[in-house]
């Protein structure tokens, strides 16, 4: 009977029967700290201050409730799968002697003999001239076939940012990121399976790949949103990080020259960069897209790096 009746009792009331005030004042105190940092989670300022070291940027402009919905009510289609079968091979419509193709930025003159800084050999070009210019090639056939099949696209992630700051691909990098509606993924799959000489790679969550038929790198990543009134968000969970961001802000989209060739981007790109990243702070590869190796980062001041590249709309 007495156990039935301590069980049946609160945890206040049965400190108060052991007589440990000291207790009750630390457990209530923790209890108001709990309700003072729950609180705080919903008043954005206070949010960004408390999770600054791990809250993503392009987060700190959307408020909380906003947030745990896209997190809760994001769902992605059903039933995605690669197409069954190619009924037809799409003919390329893009040559190695494309005109467009002698636009593009090749950094022959950066070496490693020419550094000024140790440092700076974590930011040399992927790429070779031959390997950059196949690659343009191949984001300028998935490009033309998404928009002869009528679907928009616009570059996000490390693509919004190299549009930017560099007027093209971040010379250290060797990925492109577009980002699609996902109500388009049927007539994307369609549009980009059968093409000759290149692969999509098609996955439930929404995260889709471009590559060569020959070599699964380098790879155009292709990342699929949802949306509502107020703002856009990734499908994809981890995608979320880096892309969430107003509809007013996106749409409609312009055109600015990437690589020295007209592509979409937002509407006010120059900003959501801005929000996204440390726009004048220049991070180096984490990893290694050929060989899958982790690498270290390391950032820097990209006015110290202007010697090896131009860059552009930098404050520092």
């Amino acid at each position: 009977m007495y156990r039935e009746q301590l069980c049946s009792l609160s945890p206040s009331s049965l400190l108060c029967i052991f007589h440990r005030p000291r207790v009750c004042f630390v457990i209530k105190t923790c209890v108001l700290i709990s309700v003072v940092v729950l609180v705080s989670l919903f008043i954005r300022p206070l949010r960004n201050t408390l999770l600054y070291p791990v809250w993503p940027k392009p987060w700190k402009h959307v408020t909380t409730i906003d947030l745990l919905m896209m997190e809760t009510m994001t769902k992605g289609p059903e039933n995605v799968v690669d197409l069954p079968q190619c009924l037809t091979v799409v003919k390329q419509t893009v040559t190695e002697k494309d005109p467009r193709l002698d636009a593009i930025f090749i950094y022959d003159k950066v070496s490693e003999t020419r550094l000024k800084s140790e440092d700076h050999k974590h930011f040399l070009p992927v790429m070779n001239g031959k390997e950059k210019r196949s690659f343009i090639k191949m984001f300028l056939v998935l490009a033309e076939s998404l928009q002869g099949a009528g679907v928009k696209f616009f570059f996000e992630s490390g693509s919004l940012l190299g549009s930017q700051r560099h007027h093209g691909l971040i010379p250290w990098d060797d990925d492109i990121d577009i980002a699609i509606h996902v109500n388009d993924w049927l007539t994307v799959r369609g549009a980009l399976s059968c093409i000759e000489g290149y692969v999509l790679k098609v996955d439930p969550i929404m995260h889709w790949k471009f590559y060569g038929n020959t070599s699964r790198y380098p790879f155009i990543d292709i990342f699929f949103y949802t949306g509502n009134d107020e703002y856009i968000w990734a499908i994809t969970d981890y995608t979320r990080r880096n892309l969430v961001a107003k509809k007013s802000e996106v749409f409609p989209l312009s055109y600015e020259l990437f690589e020295g060739i007209e592509m979409p981007v937002p509407r006010f790109a120059e900003l959501i960069a801005r929000k996204f990243f440390e726009f004048d702070y220049c991070v180096s590869r984490s990893s290694n897209h050929k060989t899958g190796e982790p690498l270290n980062e390391i950032t820097l001041l990209c006015s110290s790096l202007t010697y090896m590249y131009n860059m552009f709309h930098l404050d520092k």
